[in-house]
């Protein structure tokens, strides 16, 4: 027995599930095929904010990324709105031309986004995942129009959609890195988000501390990682919290821009039999809504 739809999504992580239900709205039969909701995407906390990293770059298209992430989201679970950046005195002039048009506001030791926020991803997985028709099982090989499946069940789609990540990457010949990232739980509670190399938020304190790497297995954390969380902790608060567990999350993030020439984001592009909406690494939650904006424009 096949069964069919007009759209299959291949992977129920926040950017599969997003896409997914934008198409849904426009009318589309839709099916999403995962073998559970996107591991990667299930962080205790996740930051959406497109002032990024130490060196304060605005992401290409940030402030419209963060206008859809806004309006999708908040659909869905509550939104904590207000990011805090400590700036290193001496880099305020060159903080504040990087800010385009973002809602901000300055304090003596850095800059507040007053619509970046944090959220709580397993309940918006869920949330999503409840609306739509959801089938778990292993996809085995990508064969358009069919996806095959362990077992030897076929699924058939017009339009196929591959919002895997990296567990399903090769099955489309995509090559990237892991990124692998911790989150430590914290018994103390931060209701406004921190973010300078570390980030606080909730009752989470994560960061990125380990190299790349070509695998997608996650390593176990290290001494030296949990050390390295809990000293930028401290510089941001003046004390260490206190540690109840840890999570450890690896995205994936595509060795080389995958789209055609000019494009803007390198997370969506053609491939054969439909679409890939991957490689988007520590900024998927920021993005997912916009690029599934532009899918759903695509399929008309």
């Amino acid at each position: 027995m096949v069964e069919e739809a007009e759209v299959v999504v291949l992977g129920a992580g926040v950017a599969g599930l997003t896409a997914a239900w934008l198409l849904k709205e426009r009318g589309l039969r839709v099916r999403v095929v995962a073998q559970g909701l996107g591991e990667a995407s299930r962080s205790p906390v996740a930051l959406v904010n497109p002032l990024r990293g130490k060196r304060f770059t605005l992401a290409n298209r940030g402030e419209e990324a963060l206008e859809a992430a806004l309006r999708f989201y908040g659909r869905f679970v509550p939104l904590h709105l207000g990011v805090y950046r400590p700036v290193p005195e001496g880099e305020r002039g060159k903080v504040a031309s990087r800010l385009g048009g973002l809602r901000h506001a300055w304090d003596e030791g850095g800059v507040w986004l007053e619509e970046a926020f944090w959220l709580e991803p397993r309940p918006l997985l869920a949330k999503l995942s409840e609306g739509l028709a959801l089938l778990r099982a292993r996809v085995l090989a990508w064969e358009p129009p069919y996806l095959w499946l362990e077992g030897g069940g076929r699924i058939r789609g017009e339009v196929l959609v591959y919002a895997g990540g990296g567990q399903g990457a090769h099955l489309l010949g995509l090559e990237g890195w892991h990124i692998p990232g911790l989150v430590l739980l914290l018994l103390d509670y931060f209701p406004r988000a921190i973010s300078y190399r570390v980030y606080l938020a909730g009752s989470a304190l994560g960061g990125s501390y380990l190299p790349h790497r070509s695998d997608p297995e996650a390593p176990p954390p290290t001494e030296g990682e949990v050390e390295w969380l809990l000293r930028g902790a401290e510089d941001l608060l003046g004390y260490r919290p206190r540690v109840a567990s840890a999570w450890r999350g690896v995205r994936f993030r595509l060795d080389r821009p995958a789209s055609p020439k000019g494009t803007d984001l390198p997370y969506l592009f053609p491939v054969e039999g439909g679409f890939a909406l991957t490689g988007l690494g520590s900024t998927g939650f920021l993005y997912a809504p916009l690029l599934a904006e532009r899918l759903a424009e695509a399929l008309g």
